[in-house]
């Protein structure tokens, strides 16, 4: 499903409700020209059972009921054996601040790659892509305009086109956590087990594998954090605790490594001054969906009374043309431990990351010689187990 809506009226500052919404049409066929002067197509994952009438609007897209979080949360629910989808569309400016445009040294190449990347053309040192537009210093993003560079030609080291995502923090969507009770109630004696070690309460200066007991919860929580990440403690091996910048009463705690699968937290009995979550932040599978296209443009024509364009006058068509979304020169790769391994990515097929992290980039890389406008993607994954 594509739904066409005007540019001319469509506030990339994410101004609701966005563009005026002019017509809905089926998905069109590999190699079809669709003219797009004046307007941006905003295209629908296959599956999503999307309704769009005269409500229907794009901002703001963290609205449930936005488009863009409507289609997400259809297409998720077509493939309910994943628990959470990401996505972007690249409809206002914003959307462009998920994108990594710094210096990153572990871009997909042969030595960091499942199945190994085997095309000459090397890795440039970060992003090499069209961002939307450009003035006063911010970036800005005309939807449908977001393109991955053809590689370089001419050089003695050629470089493929890529964007490359800002890490996304997985931690959230499967969180494990201490949160202290507010009002505090811990005792002196009350213990918490992390994988099975004991994390004990004390009221005064705290000894090995203890913490104090503060005078509210959230200093409390904060000793807690600090006990855990002290590197005298038996704890910092195997986990480490964060405050939750928005909870501060709440440890947040990530296994070390990621691929970690063994960290229990479990309260002794009896002991109540805690709320605890216990699980596996992370995943190890993901399932892509995107879009890609090409864009031809036509040349506009005045004719003159005389030659091969003689009486005719046409103006510029800007078409966008549908090409097979795993065309031969776009690879696509994720990542759970912010680029250290890259995954090759099939178009809607399960990806198996083998081992778990909680730090997701997402790399489109064109090793072609046509520049590939990138109109979205949204990304599937299942919650890790709680560990056992």
């Amino acid at each position: 499903m594509r739904i066409f809506t005007e540019i001319a009226s469509h506030d990339t500052s994410g101004v609701a409700p966005g563009g005026r919404i002019t017509r809905t049409d089926s998905s069109s066929e590999e190699g079809d020209l669709t003219p797009v002067n004046g307007k941006f197509v905003f295209y629908v994952p296959e599956g999503a059972a999307l309704t769009v009438d005269e409500n229907s609007f794009y901002f703001p897209q963290d609205d449930a009921n936005s488009i863009s979080s409507r289609t997400a949360a259809e297409f998720l629910t077509r493939y309910p054996m994943y628990d959470h989808v990401l996505y972007n569309f690249y409809l206002d400016n914003e959307d462009t601040t998920g994108i990594d445009t710094a210096p990153f040294a572990t871009l997909p190449n042969a030595g960091n790659t499942t199945p190994p990347y085997s095309d000459s053309t090397l890795p440039p040192s970060k992003s090499r892509c069209q961002i939307g537009r450009t003035g006063g210093g911010h970036v800005g993003m005309v939807p449908n305009s977001l393109a991955l560079l053809k590689r370089t030609q001419y050089g003695v080291n050629n470089t493929y086109g890529c964007i490359l995502t800002q890490t996304v923090d997985l931690w959230p969507y499967n969180p494990c956590y201490i949160e202290v009770n507010n009002p505090l109630t811990l005792a002196p004696g009350d213990v918490v087990n992390l994988a099975g070690v004991p994390l004990t309460a004390t009221a005064g200066a705290p000894a090995a594998d203890e913490f104090q007991i503060g005078g509210d919860a959230i200093t409390t929580a904060t000793n807690i954090a600090n006990a855990i990440n002290l590197g005298t403690n038996s704890f910092s091996g195997f986990v480490t605790a964060v405050i939750d910048p928005t909870v501060p009463d709440r440890v947040q705690l990530r296994p070390v490594p990621a691929t970690n699968t063994t960290v229990t937290v479990v309260a002794a009995g009896g002991v109540t001054g805690f709320t605890i979550v216990e699980s596996h932040p992370g995943t190890d599978e993901v399932m892509m969906w995107w879009h890609v296209g090409l864009e031809q443009a036509t040349e506009d024509i005045s004719g003159s009374g005389q030659g091969a364009t003689a009486g005719r006058n046409t103006p510029t068509l800007k078409n966008h043309q549908e090409t097979p979304q795993e065309i031969e020169t776009l690879l696509v790769y994720a990542s759970v431990d912010n680029g250290v391994n890259w995954f090759r990515v099939q178009y809607l097929e399960p990806i198996d990351l083998v081992n778990a992290g909680t730090e997701l980039r997402i790399c489109f890389v064109n090793v072609g010689d046509l520049k590939i406008y990138l109109h979205g993607f949204c990304v599937l994954f299942p919650d890790l187990l709680t560990p056992l």
